[in-house]
């Protein structure tokens, strides 16, 4: 019997990162998907190309074609596939997971009465706490008998997922609609305490005891770091993301960013190596100063609204860093670079500049981002909020 996993979603995390990883593992991937276009063209296909870029610039092409495709309306299906899955994933975006959970119960459910293995369901979205949000979610639809098996044998695993996917257009030569360009980075790591039972081998996936900080690592390195280079990107002119961080005023404040940041996770974790830090700091910066990728400062910046609330980013990554007594004076740049962010076709950015208009940046800081405007976080960003304007005013 061969094994598979069950994921929900196929878009870009669906298809150009877990139906990669699953492959390489030697499984089949169960894609169960909403838009039902998608899920005919992929049936008729059986397969769907994967272009990975590299570090370097070159490139490689996959064809990931260890699938099967079911749409969100094959209940009956979806939860006979579950009943028997190695593992199910979530990739479907954090406002999409009510809709999954009912799928989800009745295959726990249909496994509970046929298959009395434990189920591991793995969460591929940004969203923090989300393995304790779905399991509310999920519970809501199980029988007495179904809430006992969940308790007893299904884990909900927390993941980071850090594989960067950027918007598929001709500027990558692949025309195929079916087709995702991603980078080639694998790894996935995954809270190791949340599992249920044993794992089969699988390609990419690393368990970790000390989830928390990896996700915090994550959020105030990779997050924070891309999106400095966007907004700051986005204020002095450029489209990539690569050509941000060529610009020598703003790889001084990214670089200052990261070594706040870095002062305070060390005051956090102090067991944490710092050697792989290192290690993963240089290739996290190689990655975005890959030109192959071809990311854009839109791309990384939209949603600047969600980007600049108190868990997020660049707020959050300041206030981690005054937690441990680090003052942050580079993220406050990057955060001042994101309240001035008005890409005219991203519709968070015309809210937040009509906020902004309404309300004056003070009282943005207030209410969107949880900052008092007459603290010292408060104060830096508004410093480099009028130097920024001035900057603009000058060109």
């Amino acid at each position: 019997m061969k094994l598979f996993g069950v994921q929900f979603g196929a878009g870009n995390i669906g298809r150009g990162f877990i139906g990669h990883l699953l492959q390489e593992s030697g499984l089949w991937t169960v894609f169960v998907e909403a838009n039902e276009d998608l899920v005919a063209k992929l049936r008729e296909r059986g397969c769907y190309p994967l272009r990975l870029i590299e570090k370097d610039g070159t490139f490689r092409d996959v064809v990931i074609d260890r699938i099967e495709v079911l749409s969100v309306k094959e209940e009956a299906a979806v939860a006979e596939k579950i009943a028997f899955a190695a593992l199910v994933l979530t990739a479907v975006g954090a406002k999409n997971l009510p809709q999954v959970a009912p799928l989800l119960a009745r295959g726990i459910e249909e496994r509970r009465m046929r298959n009395p293995e434990p189920l591991n369901v793995f969460l591929c979205e940004n969203l923090k706490d989300a393995p304790a949000i779905f399991r509310e979610k999920v519970q809501q639809y199980l029988s007495p008998e179904g809430m006992e098996f969940l308790k007893e044998r299904v884990g909900f695993v927390g993941t980071v997922i850090a594989r960067m996917v950027p918007v598929l257009d001709e500027r990558f030569g692949m025309t195929d609609p079916l087709g995702v360009v991603a980078e080639s980075y694998t790894r996935l790591p995954f809270d190791a305490r949340a599992v249920r039972g044993v794992l089969p081998p699988l390609f990419g996936f690393e368990g970790t005891e000390h989830f928390e900080a990896e996700e915090e690592r994550k959020l105030f390195f990779h997050n924070l770091g891309h999106a400095v280079l966007a907004y700051l990107g986005y204020l002095r002119g450029y489209s990539y993301v690569h050509e941000a961080l060529e610009d020598m005023d703003i790889e001084r404040v990214f670089s200052g960013a990261w070594d706040e940041v870095t002062r305070a996770f060390f005051r956090k974790y102090p067991f944490w190596n710092r050697d792989e830090h290192r290690e993963y700091l240089r290739d996290l910066r190689a990655r975005f100063a890959n030109p192959a990728m071809m990311d854009t400062v839109v791309r990384v910046g939209r949603d600047p609204l969600r980007k600049l609330s108190p868990k997020d980013r660049l707020i959050g990554g300041a206030l981690f860093c005054l937690a441990q007594g680090v003052f942050p004076e580079h993220v406050a740049c990057g955060c001042a670079a994101a309240l001035l962010y008005d890409y005219p076709k991203d519709e968070e950015a015309k809210a937040l500049q009509r906020m902004i208009a309404e309300e004056g940046v003070r009282g943005v800081l207030e209410r969107v981002c949880g900052v008092d405007p007459e603290s010292e976080l408060g104060k830096a960003i508004e410093r480099w909020y009028r130097r920024f304007q001035e900057e603009r005013r000058r060109r």
